[in-house]
């Protein structure tokens, strides 16, 4: 985590960076709360404040690609170890590089390192707030907390922001119907309540856990 917060401080200083990031954090948790209460101008209007934070500029772009691919690389493996600082050094190389932050939340839960997972994911999402993947993604951390209020407030954006709708309902009810992680299945099925969506078997084989709609 060290190497993730080192990267923000080496592009506008760790002072500010700290700051900035606390702001944005606030933020994408107004998001999660907005949605779960069915706000959507609020969920809307924190959209548009993070939209207007200026990309961080890349050090090192050749640096940050080549550990990207190498990220990838360990992946496919499952080597984690790896991955995780290869992702790591591509946001030290390009801080706004919002598919290493992506898989950095998904291998801190992989290594049950929540905390950690919900943070690069909360970065992530402060770059690109309409990204239905890294919504997903906390969601599932969420649930794994027993947190149901932000996992619903998850999910709900998981599914405002899914490019295919269709696809993303589906998701949500086989979730909501086979989901063993009682908090994750509950905030499914409330999440098609909010959006007035039936909860009723899938017409179609379920989808993988990570789907690739959710992007």
């Amino acid at each position: 985590m060290f190497a993730l917060l080192l990267a923000m401080g080496l592009v506008i200083g760790p002072a500010f960076a700290q700051q900035d990031s606390e702001r944005n954090r606030f933020f994408v948790q107004q998001m999660i709360d907005l949605a779960a209460a069915h706000n959507s101008q609020g969920v809307e209007t924190m959209q548009r404040m993070l939209e207007q934070n200026p990309q961080p500029a890349a050090p090192d772009p050749i640096a940050a690609n080549a550990s990207f691919q190498w990220g990838q690389a360990a992946l496919q493996q499952d080597n984690l170890e790896d991955a995780l600082k290869a992702f790591q050094k591509t946001v030290q190389d390009d801080p706004g590089n919002v598919d290493a932050f992506n898989h950095l939340g998904l291998l801190y839960r992989k290594l049950n390192q929540f905390s950690d997972a919900e943070r690069a994911l909360q970065y992530a999402l402060s770059l690109e707030p309409a990204r239905a993947g890294a919504w997903f993604q906390l969601a599932q951390i969420y649930g794994l907390q027993s947190d149901q209020r932000r996992a619903l407030g998850a999910l709900a954006n998981t599914y405002r922001y899914a490019q295919n709708p269709m696809k993303a309902e589906e998701i949500l009810r086989y979730i909501a119907e086979n989901e063993a992680v009682d908090t994750l299945r509950n905030a499914a099925l409330e999440t098609l309540q909010l959006y007035q969506l039936p909860a009723q078997p899938a017409i179609v084989p379920p989808l993988s856990p990570n789907p690739a709609l959710f992007k």
